[in-house]
C-alpha cells in the first residue's frame, strides 16, 4: 500500500478525470481531486469543489497535499473544455486558452516550485492532451491551438525538472466514450467511422486513460520523460484508407 504516494487530478468529476482518479485509487494513491461539479461516487477522494484558474485554490490543494508527508507527488492536468461554435470567436478563444492552457501553466509552474524547494522526493507531472494535439482539428483554432500547446509545455517542464529525478509527460487520448463524446458515439454514423478508423476496432474507455497515466507516474516509466503517449487505439497512426 503506497500510503504515502499522492496524485492530484483536475476535472476529476468525469469522463477521463474519473477513470484517472480510480487508476490512482487502484494503485493505492492517495488522490485530491479538484472540479466544478461535485464528486458523483463514494469513493475515498479528497475532493475540492472549485475553478481550476483559481490560484489560490491551487496553492490550497497543494498544502493539503503537503501535509499528507507524501514520498511520491503526481499532479494530473486534466480539466479541460471545447467550447461550442456559435460563441464569439474571441470569447471561446480566450477561455479555452485558459482552461487547457494557462491553467495547466499554473498547476505545474507550483508543483515546479515545491519540487525546486525539495518539499517531496519523487513526482511526475501528466498533462492530457488530444488527438488534436499532433493532428489537425476542424473548426476549433482556440482547441487546436491549447492542445498544440500543451505538448510544448511538457517539455517544458520536463527540461527544467529533468535535474530534480522528476518525469513530466503528455498523454493524448483518441475517441473515448465519455460525456464529452456522448453525441457522436449515440449517432450510429459517426460512432462507426471513429471506431473503423483505430487499428484495434473500438471506442477507447477512461479506463484506458488511467492506466496510462499511472503507468507514467510509476517507477516503471522513470526514465521516460518529455514525450507524448498517444492512447488513442492506433487512429494516429492508420492513414491509408483501404
Amino acid at each position: 500500500m503506497k500510503s504515502k504516494d499522492i496524485c492530484i487530478v483536475t476535472g476529476g468529476s468525469s469522463g477521463n478525470g474519473l477513470g484517472i482518479v480510480k487508476a490512482f485509487l487502484g494503485a493505492g494513491y492517495k488522490v485530491i481531486s479538484v472540479d466544478v461539479l461535485s464528486f458523483p461516487e463514494s469513493l475515498d477522494v479528497i475532493h475540492y469543489l472549485g475553478d481550476v484558474r483559481d490560484r489560490v485554490l491551487i496553492n490550497t490543494i497543494f498544502d493539503k497535499a503537503l501535509s499528507l508527508n507524501p514520498r511520491k507527488l503526481c499532479l494530473v492536468n486534466n480539466a479541460g473544455i471545447s467550447m461550442e461554435s456559435d460563441k464569439d470567436p474571441v470569447e471561446r478563444w480566450l477561455i479555452t486558452i485558459e482552461i487547457n492552457l494557462t491553467a495547466p501553466f499554473n498547476w505545474s509552474q507550483r508543483y515546479a516550485e515545491l519540487v525546486k524547494n525539495k518539499s517531496f522526493p519523487m513526482g511526475s507531472i501528466i498533462n492530457i492532451g488530444s488527438l488534436a494535439t499532433v493532428m489537425g482539428f476542424p473548426d476549433n483554432p482556440s482547441y487546436q491551438a491549447a492542445k498544440s500547446g500543451i505538448l510544448g509545455l511538457t517539455r517544458a517542464f520536463a527540461y527544467d525538472l529533468g535535474e530534480f529525478g522528476m518525469t513530466v509527460n503528455c498523454i493524448s487520448p483518441g475517441y473515448i466514450a465519455t460525456n464529452m463524446t456522448k453525441q457522436s458515439f449515440d449517432d450510429p454514423i459517426r460512432n462507426e467511422q471513429r471506431r473503423g478508423h483505430t487499428l484495434l476496432g473500438r471506442w477507447g474507455n477512461a479506463d484506458d486513460i488511467g492506466n496510462a497515466a499511472v503507468f507514467l507516474c510509476s517507477d516503471n516509466s522513470s526514465y521516460i520523460t518529455g514525450i507524448n503517449l498517444p492512447v488513442d487505439g492506433g487512429w494516429s497512426v492508420k492513414g491509408l484508407i483501404q
